[in-house]
């Protein structure tokens, strides 16, 4: 009887090395991102646009109002590439003014500045002089604004 008893304790022993090893090598793949990754290469949370001046200007005076929307955006030097892919005009309280799909991909390359527009939207008439926010939006979902008045 006392062999079985040595022989069950010395199994148990290797059997908690064993689970003890295979638990550290998945937290460590897990650590790693082997075992689902977080991120992609381009991820939201490297996308770090700033948007450095922009422009609106009201086109027309019937109503729906036609706004001509021009943004300059500038992409830091440790940030991925990315393209902008909608614009809206927002007032500062939030409210939509338009939106609209930006239609050329032009690609905003890391420690560049690229001009957006002008691309048009229409939307109810603000008169000039209203503060308005240019949103873009880029192709991880990454959005950017900028405080102006419309012109």
């Amino acid at each position: 009887m006392r062999s079985r008893r040595s022989i069950s304790d010395i199994v148990a022993v290797v059997l908690l090395i064993v689970i003890a090893i295979a638990a550290a090598v998945i937290i460590y793949m897990w650590l790693s991102g082997l075992i689902g990754s977080v991120h992609t290469s381009t991820s939201a949370t490297q996308v770090k646009l700033e948007i450095t001046g922009a422009s609106v200007t009201n086109i027309t005076s019937t109503s729906p109002v036609i706004y001509d929307v021009n943004a300059t955006v500038y992409n830091p030097p440790d940030s991925p590439s990315t393209y902008i892919t909608l614009g809206e005009l927002e007032f500062t309280n939030g409210t939509m003014i338009c939106s609209t799909p930006i239609s050329t991909t032009t690609t905003i390359p890391p420690s560049g500045s690229t001009t957006i527009g002008p691309f048009t939207c229409s939307g109810p008439a603000a008169s000039p002089g209203t503060p308005v926010e240019v949103v873009l939006v880029t192709s991880q979902g990454v959005q950017v604004s900028y405080t102006t008045s419309i012109s």
